[in-house]
């Protein structure tokens, strides 16, 4: 059996070294102004995180642009303004041991605020949105990746270690690099290598505005959640290759764009309630710990292929048992990890000192789903709270109150 001790090894990414191989991994927090400034909330969620023991800590994706935003009370990149407070932040975050990159993001078509018209590389209806959005044309696109590299520069100058950059789970990078989201026929679309181009020139953008030592990462949809037309691994790995070619500093392996399970569960039941059915019950019967790392085929393919890259593996990982066999079989560096540490923003310390087997975090998704009018927190402490975020969801999704 793996010895689980390896979790704490360092190691590096880039220029940094890391304390041990626990990655928090990014998800929304919700703690934030309408103007997208930070607030005393979100430094405490960070500050037990920090506390926690984890090596590296990704924030939730920060927009880079106005009209990049997700949804309400997203903390964003956007605008000189915000980075005196997150200047704060991160030096709140380092007095307590951590390591902190901002992840940067766009939201493209997946947009649910209603102020904004959502941005696409083509106009395709968005399932999870539920809105169409606007094709974007070569000034949109122009001013998206200037718009990344700006935010990267933001995040230097507020103190951030590194950023990571967010091209999956459906945002504007991923519908760009996938042959479902992306039916452009000009320079940014057509085949992989125009699909792969505005993922590129952002990571460039950004490296022009921080420089060459300072990290940068990139969360990369290794494949689309469909069962035809989408992104394929073989396609991902060359656009990772381009990357490493570019100095990448790691690469943490995810899904593209998450089509075929949502679009399923909402033919039988509503699109709304489709949504929160597969987020809250699925989970609890046929969604479970097992098969855990669901994303590890792909990290495996990406480490034997770079096998210099610091690959970073996120996706269900729930067992210390697995966490140690992953990095024994040098499928990846690194163990990434949201639902649990939200959970227990603890765990890393708790396997140090001898923790062994589960983690608390069954894996409900109530924690992630909260559309921007409640902050993440782990909802198992109150049952009764449970059931009254099922009866919202249920006649949100039928216009009732």
């Amino acid at each position: 059996m793996a010895a689980v001790e390896a979790l704490f090894a360092p190691a590096r990414i880039g220029r940094l070294d890391i304390k041990n191989r626990f990655v928090r991994s990014a998800t929304s927090e919700t703690m934030s102004t309408d103007a997208g400034e930070i607030t005393d909330a979100y430094e405490d969620f960070y500050r037990a995180l920090a506390r926690g023991g984890a090596g590296l800590i990704l924030t939730g994706h920060m927009f880079v642009h106005p009209r990049g935003r997700y949804i309400a009370r997203q903390s964003g990149l956007h605008d000189d303004r915000v980075v005196p407070r997150l200047r704060r932040f991160t030096q709140t975050m380092h007095e307590a041991g951590a390591t902190v990159f901002a992840e940067l993001g766009h939201a493209g078509s997946q947009c649910r605020d209603p102020g904004i018209t959502p941005l696409a590389p083509s106009v395709i209806p968005n399932f999870i949105s539920e809105r169409d959005p606007q094709e974007m044309n070569v000034a949109d696109i122009e001013e998206a990746i200037a718009a990344f590299g700006t935010a990267a520069r933001r995040a230097r100058e507020a103190g951030f270690d590194g950023v990571h950059v967010h091209a999956g789970h459906g945002y504007l990078i991923s519908e760009f690099s996938s042959p479902w989201g992306n039916r452009r026929t000009d320079a940014w679309g057509g085949d992989a290598e125009r699909r792969g181009r505005f993922l590129l020139e952002i990571y460039r953008s950004i490296r022009r505005a921080v420089g060459a030592d300072f990290p940068v990462t990139v969360k990369l949809g290794m494949a689309d959640s469909m069962e035809s037309g989408g992104l394929e691994l073989a396609e991902s790995l060359g656009r990772a290759a381009a990357l490493v070619a570019e100095g990448v500093d790691a690469i943490e392996t995810s899904v593209g764009i998450m089509h075929l399970l949502t679009k399923s569960v909402g033919r039988f039941v509503g699109v709304g309630w489709g949504r929160a059915f597969q987020d809250m019950v699925l989970p609890r019967f046929v969604m479970r710990a097992d098969p855990e790392a669901y994303f590890r085929p792909s990290a495996h393919a990406l480490k034997r292929q770079h096998p210099r890259l610091p690959v970073i593996l996120v996706g269900g990982i729930r067992r210390t048992e697995t966490m140690a066999d992953i990095l024994a079989s040098g499928d990846a560096d690194f163990i990434s990890m949201a639902r649990p540490l939200i959970r227990e923003p603890d765990l890393p310390n708790q396997i140090m000192a001898g923790r062994r087997g589960l983690v608390d975090c069954v894996s409900c998704n109530i924690c992630v789903d909260h559309e921007g009018t409640e902050p993440t927190r782990c909802w198992r402490t109150d049952k009764r709270l449970i059931v009254e975020h099922l009866y919202r969801k249920y006649w949100s999704a039928r216009g009732g109150h």
